[in-house]
């Protein structure tokens, strides 16, 4: 059964909620359900666009890793803003903090979403650019 959501936010905050919880987890499957394909992403190493399932994998793996290192062990993510742009479309901003028990391990960055209602009513995340200007590690696993 399809979702109902009662506000572009909440739409948001449940795909922020699955894809960190699937990140930490290592859960490729429910992360990549999250996803539109091909989904555009940008960062301060310039833009890509992920055109099959596979390249997704790998770049999941490569931010999964990315918190393994840095022993996060909470993504604390929450919508900054999220509007309706059309009837299927949400342009969302969310902001992340990543935490090592009760620990900051980096500064919080902003990040800018559009996510889209597939036709089988489904929301999903098809692009999204992310400010994170203190960690080259992470902009490059970003771009794995």
């Amino acid at each position: 059964m399809i979702k109902t959501y009662s506000s572009p936010s909440e739409i948001s905050e449940t795909l922020l909620e699955r894809t960190g919880d699937a990140l930490l987890s290592h859960d490729f499957d429910s992360f990549a359900d999250c996803f539109f394909i091909p989904y555009g992403i940008e960062t301060v190493n310039g833009k890509r666009t992920i055109g099959s399932r596979e390249n997704l994998n790998l770049t999941f793996d490569a931010v999964h890793a990315h918190l393994l290192k840095q022993q996060v062990t909470i993504m604390a993510r929450h919508c900054v803003s999220a509007s309706f742009r059309s009837p299927n479309e949400v342009a969302a901003t969310h902001e992340t903090r990543l935490i090592s028990r009760d620990i900051l391990v980096q500064d919080p960055y902003p990040a800018f979403s559009l996510i889209k209602r597939q036709p089988n009513g489904v929301w999903k995340v098809a692009f999204t650019s992310y400010v994170i200007v203190d960690s080259a590690d992470l902009n490059n696993a970003l771009h794995a």
